[in-house]
């Protein structure tokens, strides 16, 4: 069984002949080759460049032979430039000034347009790998990519200026947060329809950050556009992972959008989610992503925790609570990839 059979099979809840494997923001920061291309290119030539691209999704797949998807090397602001709005990374993120008026300027998106840069690289990494591993697309959930926009970047701590704005413009907020929704759900489609991708990933990181009620009235409903908006273009059979970080409190509302998989962050229990749910969704995760940074056996002691909360029904992918930081050692990386394995 290769690696995107694994992948596949494991979100649609049927049997494999191991755990499949991959790591959020696996291409990219802790690899030095990843780390050279980075100190000779910019991040938005990174993004745009197809060879760039390519290469740093599969750097990773080079090095850890035993991983079984590909995730596609890129940010989920990249739909913030064709709205006309500047972004700059280096130091934080800085995004130029927004207004609830300019929402009724934004153009009629499209991912093929306007921001087509991770649909090509997907292609391109299929045409170099062929179906040996699963090829990931993903993109930011509209709530999370408007607290970035919102902010002009990552000057806001936990968004408290931010949220009270949305908060107190709830009919402009819901407005702008449906817009998102639309955008990104044909840029998920888009990297299906042209790049290939086997599933796709949104991620809501900021969710967290709100009450059962608040996310019910504007976070949810953008997220169920971006979905509705995916399954509409790209079809029913592509599979969904959603994954907010600090959002525990907000799973019963998750559970009730269209998806094939959650994934949670370390602080979840993964058993008890797989005993309750797993036969309704398959589950991703939740290795506390600390654990890479530290020694060899305690990473693999965690990583056999993980597989025996995750127990020995069908529905599980390996991967961490939160993505890769500059830090993580190769050695724990490789180690944790060897249990998995079972050398």
């Amino acid at each position: 069984m290769n690696g995107k059979e694994r992948i596949i099979r494991a979100l649609n809840l049927q049997p494999v002949d191991r755990t499949p494997v991959w790591f959020m923001r696996q291409a990219g920061r802790h690899l030095p080759e990843y780390r050279k291309i980075a100190s000779e290119h910019s991040f938005w030539e990174r993004c745009q460049n197809v060879d760039l691209c390519t290469e740093i999704t599969l750097q990773p797949i080079r090095r850890y032979k035993t991983l079984d998807a590909a995730i596609i090397f890129s940010d989920i602001l990249t739909p913030l430039p064709s709205l006309g709005y500047h972004v700059e990374y280096g130091g934080g993120i800085r995004i130029s000034k927004f207004e609830f008026q300019d929402v009724d300027d934004w153009p009629d998106f499209s991912a093929r347009k306007h921001a087509p840069w991770a649909a090509e690289g997907l292609k391109s990494v299929g045409e170099k790998v062929g179906d040996s591993v699963a090829r990931l697309g993903f993109a930011g959930a509209p709530w999370t990519v408007c607290m970035y926009l919102m902010a002009g970047g990552t000057g806001d701590k936990d968004f408290q200026n931010t949220r009270a704005k949305i908060f107190s413009n709830h009919e402009k907020s819901k407005k702008m947060l449906n817009k998102m929704g639309e955008i990104v759900g044909d840029l998920l489609a888009d990297q299906v329809l042209f790049g290939g991708a086997d599933a796709v990933q949104l991620f809501d990181t900021w969710a967290g950050l709100l009450s059962p009620e608040m996310y019910h009235k504007f976070a949810m409903p953008a997220t169920k556009k971006a979905i509705d908006t995916f399954r509409k273009k790209a079809g029913d059979d592509i599979p969904v992972i959603h994954y907010a970080k600090g959002s525990g409190h907000l799973h019963p509302s998750i559970r009730k959008l269209d998806l094939n998989a959650i994934s949670l962050d370390w602080r979840d229990d993964l058993a008890e989610n797989r005993a309750r749910y797993g036969k309704e969704l398959a589950f991703q995760g939740n290795l506390d992503p600390s654990l890479l940074h530290g020694s060899v056996d305690a990473a693999q002691q965690a990583t056999r925790d993980v597989l025996r909360a995750a127990g020995e029904e069908p529905g599980h992918i390996f991967n961490l609570g939160h993505g890769f930081a500059p830090a993580a050692r190769i050695e724990c990386v490789e180690a944790v990839l060897k249990v998995i394995s079972g050398e």
